[in-house]
């Protein structure tokens, strides 16, 4: 069942604008990299979905959140409050104000244990060629071979050097033909990196299994200090202080090397809904998680919720109708639910799973794995047709055509006469929907750049219709309202859900809703930037003026809440 109420705390309060509400849990994807600052007070994280947080160590408050255009990106700090993040499309610098009353402000880098090692007159020369490292002291030369090594790193007091592979580490003395150590990675593991101690007496791996290692190499010593037994999927090292790293589940862990004990470690974050729409000609949205719907109105602060779903959605687009949905399951059925009603209703069983549907009126198409498509009707018939790589379906408001759109395509078929089509070239569009009354034989196709361009069904012609008023965010989920006007469900860089309306006619977007939620929790929701509405029980989530976060104890108020 959904664990949400049926009504908001009735509260109003007032914010500094712009007001943005943030979770404190870990990545809703695998983290895919991390970075500290280097006065090591902050530390960045991103995620597979293209999230970046920035993080402060101290409090381990998050003091920032964006999205980024790439999952992969190099994170790269600029002194102690600018991060460059470098994408195959570019670069983009993010800058963040942070005031901190016990610890002020500063671009110095972190004291560096080797900048303050003097190299001596006739010290060992270590040089790499391939997987032989060679060491030359007082004209004698030791070769080692290290097979796979991917780097080495000179211990700070400079008496042995850590050859490091995968598979393998080996401590090797810089004065004598020795090796005073070596550690070979778990079975089916692999080693991720290496940090030294603050004197040098120990040196610390990381195992890609979460486990860290601590080796006193001169006293032939190596314990395991530390085991999470989950997949590690990103790393850094803060020095020879901490070391973070991040897991396929997104969580990010740090552990203390000189304290020797975890300093953070995030929950798991909560599973999430698996689609979201905007309710048809009404601000809110209606989320599908995969056994049960819910929804939510702006007007009457409700949230309305489904049965259980007699199995795991797959597939689903917003109906026609207030509060409705048509929802595919992992059982090859196909429902329409009503949620102001409760109403579930079978509407038909596909020969194979549904992967991609759309609906007008009664009417409803749909695509499944084997890339066939049906149309329904109140009566399920295949087309002689065959669609491979379906990414969105759009059927027209009196259902005699649809659209399908693939990664660099749309094409529009007539639904009784399917060799009658007409393919237009269009790349990076996240959704498409017809319109209704004067725009019925326009396809309005919106894209990832926050654009939305107008497409005439019978010509293929291609014109700009607007800009949707949101500076960075993606578009998730479209549902075509009456006079000729499209909700648009977006996800801002910060993680709020905001229902837009665009005037096909007009070509002007606005912002009707934006929504705080976080996994399948709905926390908020705000008609502007000066005032939100807020559960009794967010106590997990911190209101953010600005970049400056504060926690609140206590939600139920009933004079307008300050940020100063």
């Amino acid at each position: 069942m959904v664990d949400l109420p049926h009504r908001f705390v009735p509260t109003t309060s007032k914010f500094v604008s712009p007001v943005r509400i943030v979770s404190q849990y870990g990545h809703g994807a695998a983290v895919t990299a991390l970075s500290f600052s280097p006065c090591l007070r902050f530390f960045a994280s991103l995620d597979a979905d293209g999230w970046l947080r920035i993080w402060m160590l101290e409090t381990l408050d998050i003091v920032g959140i964006y999205l980024l255009d790439d999952a992969h990106a190099a994170l790269e700090w600029e002194g102690t409050h600018a991060l460059v993040c470098r994408m195959s499309s570019g670069e983009r610098r993010i800058e963040f104000a942070e005031e901190a009353q016990d610890a002020p402000a500063t671009d110095a880098p972190v004291d560096d244990v080797s900048s303050r090692i003097i190299p001596l007159i006739g010290l060992p020369e270590v040089t790499r060629e391939g997987d032989i490292v060679r060491i030359s002291y007082m004209g004698d030369i030791f070769e080692h071979e290290v097979p796979g090594m991917t780097d080495m790193f000179t211990e700070p007091c400079e008496r042995y050097v850590a050859a490091f592979s995968e598979h393998s580490i080996h401590a090797l003395s810089l004065y004598e033909d020795k090796e005073f150590a070596s550690m070979n990675a778990p079975e089916s593991h692999k080693w991720l990196g290496l940090a030294f101690s603050f004197r040098g007496d120990v040196m610390y791996a990381l195992c890609d299994d979460a486990s860290i290692y601590a080796c006193e190499v001169l006293k032939g010593k190596t314990d395991r200090v530390l085991a999470m037994n989950t997949q590690v999927t990103a790393h850094a090292f803060g020095g020879s202080k901490y070391v973070v790293f991040g897991s396929r589940l997104g969580n990010i862990v740090i552990y203390d090397l000189e304290a020797g004990s975890l300093l953070l470690q995030t929950p798991r974050a909560p599973r999430g809904f698996s689609f979201v729409f905007p309710t048809p000609d009404k601000p809110g949205l209606m989320a599908l998680r995969p056994e049960s719907a819910t929804a939510f109105f702006a007007q009457s602060q409700e949230i309305l919720s489904s049965s259980p779903l007699p199995a795991p959605c797959v597939a689903a687009c917003a109906g026609t109708g207030f509060s409705e949905m048509i929802v595919a399951c992992a059982d090859s059925a196909v429902y329409r639910i009503r949620l102001d009603n409760g109403a579930l209703v079978k509407l038909f069983l596909a020969p194979q799973l549904v992967t991609q549907l759309a609906v007008s009126g009664e009417n409803v198409i749909v695509s499944d794995s084997a890339d066939d498509i049906y149309f329904y009707d109140g009566e399920l018939r295949r087309l002689d047709l065959k669609c491979p790589g379906i990414r969105r379906l759009a059927l027209s408001e009196s259902a005699d055509r649809f659209a399908v759109l693939t990664d660099d395509s749309v094409t529009f078929y007539a639904r009784d006469r399917v060799e009658d089509k007409l393919s237009v070239d269009l790349q990076g569009a996240a959704a498409i929907a017809f319109g209704k009354e004067k725009t019925a034989g326009t396809l309005f196709a919106f894209m990832r750049d926050l654009t939305v361009r107008a497409i005439d069904s019978k010509t293929g012609e291609i014109r700009d219709l607007c800009a949707l008023c949101l500076a960075r965010g993606r578009i998730l989920s479209v549902a075509p309202a009456a006079k000729s006007f499209v909700f648009v469900l977006a996800e801002t860089e910060h993680g709020q859900l905001v229902t837009l309306k665009v005037g096909l006619n007009s070509g002007k977007s606005s912002e009707l809703l934006r929504v705080f939620a976080y996994g399948t929790q709905i926390y908020g929701a705000s008609n502007g930037e000066q005032s939100v509405c807020l559960r009794s029980d967010a106590s997990s989530l911190r209101i953010v003026s600005g970049l400056k976060a504060f926690s609140i104890d206590d939600w139920v108020r009933s004079e307008p809440l300050a940020i100063f």
